[in-house]
């Protein structure tokens, strides 16, 4: 089976998307199939489009493929009906922020998601909370399944952990946006030193553009107290890795208690996991509620120091449970094969 994934180019930790797509790749390979990445922006490939062992490939090599997979979008000038036996769409936004973008005018819409689901021949929601509300857009008709995200597990193996100085190192990474802005766990940690006046909090993948807020937010505070119980206040990083190993905490600031790739990553790693919500961890703080954050930090930190748990190695046996890139990618074949058979292709492996 010849396979493209079509995404923006994003090596280094820039785009949580194209890891996702390298990711799939890989064990798309693994899988006996010829599986590529395609560079919806350019044409031909750049020569410095080189991460580790990928390259994308020209559009004119990625037509006649047997399916297109669409994670940004397809190339303008290419008609994806007439390149392609199957079109599958992986539906990566999270509703929520399609309509605060339609809202704000700021592109993307709803509408985007449903449009897709209606005109691809699947789409794959990757989370329970978006397929919940897909399927609503594709009753009776078949077109939206859902399949867990996952990792890279190798990628997670004999990372040097990051040596932060104060204890517990509370460690918050995802990339803001509007549903995940990691403004309540930095308003929290004043509440969180009143049960563990050690705590320090660690804030990485802060985005340039409005650096201004991130200043006035931190230093603006009385005595600039917020920003003295921050060990690290970090842009983006283009390897998170050894900072999610070093750390004993982690926060995931989605306000739908979605996990994101940055928490299946930090849990893999042995990190616990604070989040609003979600069966892959048991620490749940109230939404936005800054005393309920703080209690579940003196919570995770007090099993952490119980001799009788053993709560950094339950957390890496969860990520191997449920994160295995290696065996969610066999989903994606056996639904590339049964919708290819469906349309009578029947001589692709």
């Amino acid at each position: 089976m010849f396979i493209v994934h079509w995404s923006n180019w994003g090596p280094g930790g820039v785009s949580g998307m194209f890891e996702s797509c390298k990711d799939q790749i890989k064990y798309e390979r693994k899988e006996g199939h010829r599986s590529e990445f395609g560079d919806c922006r350019r044409k031909e490939v750049e020569p410095h489009q080189v991460d580790d062992w990928l390259k994308p490939i020209s559009w004119e090599e990625a037509t006649g493929a047997d399916v297109w997979v669409l994670h940004a979008k397809y190339p303008d000038g290419l008609d994806p009906s007439k390149c392609c036996k199957l079109r599958v769409a992986v539906l990566h936004g999270p509703t929520e922020h399609l309509v605060l973008k339609e809202w704000s005018k700021g592109g993307g819409d709803l509408n985007l998601h449903i449009n897709l689901l209606w005109r691809e021949d699947a789409t794959i929601c990757i989370n329970t909370h978006e397929y919940d509300i897909m399927k609503l857009y594709d009753e009776k008709v078949g077109r939206c399944h859902y399949i867990p995200n996952s990792i890279d597990l190798e990628r997670m193996e004999n990372i040097h952990p990051w040596n932060y100085v104060n204890r517990p190192a509370i460690i918050s990474c995802d990339t803001p946006r509007i549903e995940k802005l990691p403004l309540h766990i930095i308003w929290s940690i004043p509440y969180i030193r009143k049960h563990i006046p050690s705590a320090h909090l660690n804030v990485y993948s802060l985005l340039l553009e409005p650096i201004a807020q991130w200043r006035s937010l931190f230093v603006r505070s009385y005595k600039r107290r917020l920003e003295s119980y921050c060990e690290n206040i970090q842009l983006a990083n283009r390897d998170l890795r050894p900072f999610q190993a070093g750390a004993d905490i982690g926060f995931n600031n989605n306000y739908s208690g979605i996990a994101s790739r940055v928490t299946m990553e930090m849990q893999a790693l042995g990190t616990p996991v604070i989040a609003y919500n979600g069966e892959y961890t048991p620490y749940h703080a109230r939404i936005f509620d800054l005393h309920s954050i703080a209690e579940q930090v003196k919570r995770v930190w007090d099993d952490m120091n119980d001799p009788e748990k053993n709560v950094v190695e339950e957390t890496k046996q969860y990520a191997r449970d449920n994160y295995d890139r290696s065996k969610e990618v066999k989903k994606y074949v056996k639904l590339y094969g049964e919708l290819l058979t469906a349309k009578g292709y029947t001589d692709v492996g």
